[in-house]
């Protein structure tokens, strides 16, 4: 995981109040844009994570008020949201893993929910009353595979070593006069946490999971899609224990064979 830099989302007026004998004052609406640059010989999937501090207002709360757009060699502007609800403090592209290939650029925009409504918007802001700050994080996260004819699957880490990257992140903000025209325009770099461009990112560890049928039937790629698993892990175990036609004998050498130290037996339950 690597800390990259702040962040801050406005769409809001630039003075808290207008001066006195003014209607109104001028409004900005501000983005985040992250160019990361995969320097490897290697194709990889990143994760870019959102942090803010948990909110009760809605207007200073990433859910449900951000637009995404990832660039890619591969994929031209892909849109979707920063994923999460009112309660949380870490938020993700709906897009998904960010997949770079070797020697590559990746552009990713976050902006203030104000274009709508479309497909990856259907609920924009309705004016200009919206600011969020925090930071951003940069993951390289073990991806999962599915291992066939098992009812277990696992997180495979993407590389051995660290991976190096050139990140370059930046506000960019367009400004609005009082009667709603665009005058001016202007983007700039922001400093890094670690102080330099060029980073490495350490990749995550793998470990061996226990999944229902219908996730190792997708392959999903990224920490979130490992959230989903473990957040089913439990209610997994004891549906697949409760089907009468499951062999007990057949779990139990497969969690031999994963390297589990456990055993499991159906018993009989009175009422």
């Amino acid at each position: 995981m690597l800390d990259v830099s702040h962040f801050e989302l406005i769409w809001k007026p630039q003075s808290p109040a207008a001066p006195a004998g003014v209607a109104n004052v001028d409004s900005v609406i501000q983005g985040y844009f992250l160019e990361i640059t995969n320097l490897e010989d290697s194709e990889y999937v990143y994760t870019v994570e959102f942090v803010a501090a948990a909110v009760t207002d809605t207007n200073r709360s990433l859910s449900g008020n951000t637009l995404v757009f990832v660039d890619t060699p591969a994929a031209d502007n892909t849109a979707g949201f920063l994923s999460g609800s009112i309660n949380a403090t870490v938020f993700r592209p709906s897009t998904g893993g960010i997949r770079i290939p070797a020697r590559s650029t990746a552009l990713i925009a976050v902006l203030p929910s104000a274009f709508g409504p479309n497909p990856a918007d259907m609920t924009p802001l309705a004016g200009p009353t919206f600011e969020v700050r925090g930071y951003v994080r940069l993951r390289l996260p073990a991806l999962f595979r599915p291992i066939p004819g098992s009812f277990f699957g696992r997180f495979v880490p993407q590389s051995e070593d660290p991976v190096r990257v050139l990140l370059t992140p930046q506000n960019r903000a367009t400004y609005f006069t009082a009667a709603n025209t665009i005058s001016d325009q202007t983007q700039a770099s922001l400093p890094l946490a670690s102080g330099m461009a060029l980073n490495t990112v350490a990749p995550e560890s793998g470990r061996f999971v226990f999944v229902p049928s219908t996730v190792l039937a997708t392959e999903s790629v990224g920490r979130q899609s490992q959230e989903v698993v473990d957040a089913t892990t439990a209610s997994a175990i004891f549906a697949a224990m409760a089907d009468e036609a499951m062999d007990i004998k057949d779990l139990n050498a497969q969690l031999k064979e994963a390297g589990i130290g456990l055993a499991v037996e159906r018993r009989s339950t009175k009422d």
